[in-house]
């Protein structure tokens, strides 16, 4: 599981399917706490839900200590990275010292999203465009530059940007199996970027921007500098669907986001409730009524 987004704070306030529509764009695992059954006094009734991540909650089952536990759990089971549907039984008075005094049954359903990350070197033209497809994608965006002043209107729209005097640094610490776009202002700095990925050899994807002759000269290098020249085949350059051609910014960004939603798709495994899950939890409902009747 990847870290948690330290950018997502705790809302409360944020209804839970804006909060689940949130996590699936930012790539956030999370798990649904929901109130299916209840006796006696309780703060809320069944339907009742609210979202759990690692690090922040959004929407509410009423609060104290009820709330208080449920979130624990629901932690653990997405540290654990747990993907079956559970229901557990909590007594307001006996278990959790609420002076409700009823019963509540919660089901706990954990959605460990994948969604790609795509990491972009060079905020210039090309990466203005293309940020402006890949953000109706279901994909989490960064990108990386020297320049406040190509960084700035990104931001605006909501992409991640990170600015760096060498923009080579950020390659050490960016998550496994993320899609990476080299297009900077400097061959060289392009060079320093793919020489540095090749080498972690941990990427889905290392595409660089430019012409054959370009690959050409990059290829040549490389092989030098490279521990295992075999890692060249890591390497995709041109870069873009072969199919959409054009060299205009826009016309790059959508061949290139073409290009992604291809490699997006070869993904196995969904990042929504799937056909098992859903199986799961009608299973988990079925029992809950046997039990009530």
């Amino acid at each position: 599981m990847s870290s948690p987004n330290k950018s997502l704070l705790a809302n409360p306030g944020m209804h839970w399917l804006q909060a689940c529509q949130m996590l699936e764009q930012h790539g956030e695992a999370y798990c649904i706490a929901t109130v299916v059954a209840y006796v006696g006094s309780v703060p809320r009734a069944s339907g009742a839900k609210m979202v759990i991540t690692e690090a922040c909650q959004f929407d509410t089952l009423g609060g104290g200590n009820l709330e208080y536990q449920v979130i624990a759990q629901a932690r653990e089971g997405l540290t654990s990275q747990h993907n079956q549907v559970a229901i557990e039984r909590f007594s307001l008075s006996a278990d959790l010292g609420q002076c409700c005094g009823g019963a509540v049954q919660v089901m706990f359903e954990y959605f460990q999203t994948q969604t790609p990350q795509v990491v972009i070197f060079g905020a210039g033209h090309v990466c203005q465009a293309l940020t402006t497809v890949l953000t109706e994608l279901p994909c989490r965006i960064k990108v990386v530059d020297s320049r406040n002043e190509w960084l700035s209107p990104l931001q605006e729209k909501g992409v991640d940007i990170e600015q760096l005097e060498n923009p080579a640094d950020a390659i050490q610490y960016l998550p496994d199996n993320a899609y990476l776009i080299v297009m900077t202002q400097d061959h060289s700095l392009d060079f320093d970027v793919t020489r540095l990925a090749l080498e972690q050899n941990r990427f889905a994807f290392i595409g660089l921007i430019g012409s054959q002759g370009k690959k050409q000269r990059f290829e040549f290098r490389l092989q030098e500098q490279l521990s295992n020249p075999a890692l060249l085949n890591n390497l995709t350059c041109p870069i873009g669907h072969p199919d959409i051609q054009g060299k205009l910014p826009m016309q790059v960004a959508i061949s290139v986001s073409a290009q992604l939603i291809g490699l997006f798709a070869e993904q196995t495994q969904p990042t929504s409730m799937n056909e098992t899950q859903w199986k799961q939890t009608n299973e988990a409902r079925k029992a809950l009524k046997e039990i009530q009747s």
